[in-house]
């Protein structure tokens, strides 16, 4: 089955989503013991679902109280904890680690590597290394890309310490890059960001990277005071390191997911729009029904991941987003087995309160599936 999908990242004329997806199904249903009581107490077997929409959700809140696994895990990636309930934290047991490289190979480059994409590239890190933070999952993301495409050390550095951003060591990298004059590449969450443009604000420094950096940003602020629009960021990171809006690509990934959204802003795409590589399929639904909503309407952000073969491909999410399109997934490039789909979706934020209703039954269900309650 790794093999199938595997092939599918690189060709996706190599096969058609739906086929791999119910072959994905049914990987998991002979395999993770609490979905395939949640799937049978539903009649959906893999003999009777007929479509990768039929497959039975299962909300990322459930990765806080099952352990969903499909073989013995060689990963264990923890959510942050930030969020709502932020006491229990998602587990993810991951079994297949060498796919999940294998997702970032086949999109970061494209979407994220600033310039001409030749690495190696000049990358500054205000993400935790894996030695701080082993059970991380972005951590995991940032130490490949690093080690695959970025430039030896001092061109590349990290600079996130114990307490937070490293102001100095970030400095000098910048610098230094400005004087290099080679396209750069800053990684960071959403929160390092604002710190590091708030450290420069306070100094009233200012640098200039060469024309052709790039910014990759990922994450909201949660836990930030007085939280800024990206938009505001954007105009932030013009006036403090010289990186315009169009250089500026966001991702949107999960602990409990294996495969990344970007946007596609480096290709002169719409900055706040992500759209789903061709192994992923996204889907809004309303919160209380989780019925399709029509594009335009926010709802909560179902996703498809084949990549996601060793725990849940098909992912309820507790985000909020609009999907833009008449689809789900990417389709506008046309070819190889792809669907008709979405442009995109727009991320709206966290969902809360009664917006999580329809997400919070289904995790109650499938927490009495794996007790084999009724």
């Amino acid at each position: 089955m790794i093999e199938r999908i595997v092939r599918f990242l690189a060709d996706p004329a190599s096969a058609s989503f739906e086929e791999l997806a119910l072959a994905v199904f049914a990987f998991q249903h002979q395999r993770i013991e609490p979905f395939r009581r949640l799937c049978e107490s539903r009649g959906a077997t893999p003999g009777r679902v007929a479509g990768w929409r039929e497959v039975p959700l299962v909300p990322a809140a459930a990765f806080k109280r099952q352990r969903l696994a499909a073989a013995p895990e060689r990963e264990v990636f923890r959510s942050s904890g930030t969020g709502a309930g932020a006491a229990a934290r998602s587990v993810h047991y991951h079994p297949f680690p060498d796919l999940y490289r294998q997702t970032i190979d086949a999109s970061f480059p494209r979407w994220c590597l600033p310039g001409s994409g030749a690495p190696p590239v000049p990358m500054l890190s205000l993400v935790p290394a894996r030695e701080q933070l082993p059970d991380s999952s972005l951590a995991f993301m940032i130490d490949h890309a690093l080690s695959r495409w970025g430039a030896p050390a001092p061109e590349t550095a990290l600079a996130f310490g114990k307490r937070g951003v490293e102001a100095a060591p970030a400095r000098s990298w910048a610098a230094a890059r400005q004087r290099a004059g080679k396209p750069a590449l800053v990684l960071a969450t959403s929160l390092a960001l604002a710190q590091w443009l708030d450290a420069l604000e306070r100094q009233d420094l200012r640098f200039r990277l060469p024309a052709g950096s790039a910014v990759f940003e990922t994450g909201g602020f949660k836990g930030r005071a007085g939280e800024l629009s990206p938009a505001r960021e954007r105009q932030r990171l013009e006036e403090r390191l010289g990186v315009p809006a169009a250089a500026v690509v966001r991702e949107y990934g999960m602990t409990e997911l294996t495969s990344q959204c970007y946007t596609r802003a480096l290709r002169g795409g719409d900055p706040d729009l992500f759209v789903p590589p061709h192994w992923v399929r996204v889907r809004v639904l309303d919160p209380a029904t989780l019925a399709e909503a029509a594009p335009g309407t926010p709802g909560l952000l179902a996703v498809f991941d084949l990549a996601n073969l060793g725990s849940a491909a098909h992912l309820l999410t507790e985000d909020l987003g609009m999907a833009e399109g008449g689809g789900a997934g990417e389709g506008a490039e046309g070819g190889g087995g792809r669907e008709a789909g979405t442009a995109g979706f727009r991320l709206l934020g966290r969902a809360a309160g009664a917006e999580l209703r329809g997400c919070s039954l289904v995790a109650e269900e499938l927490q009495r599936a794996g007790a084999g309650q009724p």
